[in-house]
């Protein structure tokens, strides 16, 4: 499968003059000087439009074909990517001024920005810093949240169609592959395009498309503008569209406080992602200067109680000995290393087992996980009608269910104990906290990086004689371990990868580095970010 670009960045080439008379007169009205970039839909030349005495952007689209159809299609495509963008009027999104046809085809005639693309930009000083990309995040927010008010979608928002003007304000160009609310979906079968490692994972996967969409390339955008490096561009295609839909992100330590609404919006799951209305509140307190900001929390998920026969099942790895206060059931996960790991990212694939030890599969990459969770909603949607049924007929008596709260929690690894927001456990409650995604090391002079199992048995001898440093010494430094923060003592536990705990007792969460005693922390870096679920027993 090949990528297609479909706007002007770096690996576009500019053309000489040679490629066409100089000084050329479009539509009698527009001439062309020189050619600022070509991509796979279009040559954009700087322009001058005579009638109205202003310099103008002209793209000259690549709509000829050897094939009708083809042909045909991408007319189609050209008209509805001028239709997507005149129907936008915003600063922030490109201007629009007219659509001509000549001998040569169709030319859109636009807005003519000065500034580089934001893909320059970075290429060309550097990364951006947290504030400075939180900013511009802003704009595109607004620029994205008014081409859906207009019915569309843009479906390639990445770096190269970001141009800076000269104030640095962001301009989102290059609306073509824009779907509108027409239906249409214009690409032939089993073709993409669009920028794969922009490209949201329902996008790879072929499952339905919508507004979230955007805001997954926002994310990866933002990720890519304050990291330096994409999140998750690999060696070839494949391996770049299998890291989009299967692995978590590659995030670097660069990212700061602008990480925890970055990896919310590149949740894998459409539903999962925040609204904008979260996304822009996040993204103002860094611009305004915030040094820190808290994990965006997930939905609120209800579920319904379990039969008495389920719930005995369920509970029995969790009956408490007398001797101990909290009772843990090991994660059930098989890892395997996909891909490439990043600065502070490691790309894996996983299979988790349920409480009654049965396996459940990944979702098919053919169907997309949406079509798995719209399959999950029927059933809980077909199970409700059951309930509902008998409890209209007087079999079953209304009861509550449980209902369970999650949220991401991003873990550093010198700052000690860190409290989990909005996880507030009590007693019965069921707790699994689930490894996502980072990298921490225990000295960053002397350790290398290292994940939430910590250093094996080899590496972990370098720091013999640092016990001390230890809160769980039977568990080696930079293991992820957990705690419960009450009226009565709890245990530390040992999370790994994942941890699933009853709790047998009041109190709060907390989560840290095996290396947070007294001051040992101070020469720790990197950090980690886990997934944290409380089921309430009432």
């Amino acid at each position: 499968m090949r990528e297609r670009v479909m706007s002007r960045d770096g690996d576009h080439q500019a053309a000489p003059r040679s490629d066409r008379e100089p000084e050329q007169l479009i539509a009698s009205r527009y001439r062309l000087h020189n050619v600022l970039g070509r991509g796979g839909m279009g040559t954009v030349w700087r322009a001058h439009d005579e009638l109205l005495d202003r310099p103008v952007a002209a793209k000259e689209l690549h709509v000829l074909a050897q094939d009708h159809e083809e042909q045909r299609t991408r007319v189609h495509r050209a008209v509805r990517e001028a239709r997507a963008v005149a129907r936008v009027p915003h600063p922030h999104v490109v201007g629009v001024h007219d659509l001509v046809e000549s001998e040569r085809g169709l030319w859109i005639v636009m807005e003519l920005v000065e500034g580089p693309s934001l893909a320059q930009r970075i290429a060309g000083t550097g990364p951006l810093t947290p504030r400075h990309t939180a900013a511009l995040g802003l704009q595109l927010l607004d620029a994205l949240e008014a081409v859906h008010a207009a019915g569309a979608l843009h479906r390639d928002v990445k770096p190269a169609n970001v141009l800076l003007r000269h104030d640095d304000s962001a301009v989102l160009t290059d609306f073509g592959i824009a779907a509108l609310d027409d239906g249409q979906f214009l690409t032939n079968t089993g073709e993409l395009v669009g920028s794969l490692e922009f490209m949201a994972p329902e996008r790879v996967m072929g499952a339905e498309v919508g507004p979230a969409s955007d805001l997954w390339s926002l994310g990866a955008t933002l990720a890519t503008v304050c990291g330096g490096q994409s999140p998750f561009r690999r060696a070839a295609a494949p391996a770049t569209l299998h890291a989009v839909a299967y692995e978590e992100p590659a995030l670097t330590e660069r990212l700061g406080p602008l990480r925890p609404v970055v990896e919310a919006l590149l949740r894998k799951a459409p539903q999962e992602r925040p609204q904008s209305a979260v996304v822009r509140s996040a993204l103002s307190s860094v611009a305004s200067g915030a040094t820190y900001a808290e994990p965006l929390p997930t939905p609120t998920v209800r579920v319904f109680a379990p039969s008495p026969t389920q719930a005995t099942a369920a509970t029995a790895s969790f009956t408490a000995p007398a001797a101990y206060a909290d009772t843990v059931t090991g994660g059930h996960h098989q890892l395997r290393p996909s891909g490439t790991a990043g600065t502070t990212g490691t790309a894996m694939t996983a299979r988790h087992t349920t409480s009654l030890g049965a396996p459940l599969a990944p979702p098919s990459p053919r169907r997309g996980p949406r079509r798995l969770l719209w399959a999950l909603a029927g059933t809980v949607v077909l199970a409700a009608g059951v309930v509902g049924g008998l409890f209209l007929t007087g079999v079953l008596p209304p009861e509550d269910g449980p209902s369970t709260t999650t949220v991401n929690q991003v873990v550093e690894s010198a700052t000690g104990w860190q409290k989990v927001p909005g996880a507030s456990v009590a007693k019965g409650d069921q707790v699994t906290v689930r490894f996502v995604a980072g990298e921490w090391t225990a000295d960053t002079r002397n350790m290398p990086m290292t994940g939430p199992a910590g250093y094996d048995a080899e590496t972990n001898q370098r720091l013999d004689g640092a016990e001390d440093c230890k809160v769980k010494a039977s568990a080696p430094f930079g293991t992820l371990v957990a705690r419960l923060v009450g009226a009565k003592d709890f245990p530390i536990h040992t999370v790994g990868t994942e941890l699933t705990f009853r709790a047998t007792g009041d109190g709060d969460l907390e989560l840290g580095m095996n290396d947070t005693a007294g001051s040992c922390s101070a020469d720790n870096r990197g950090s980690l970010t886990v997934r944290v679920s409380v089921t309430h027993a009432s």
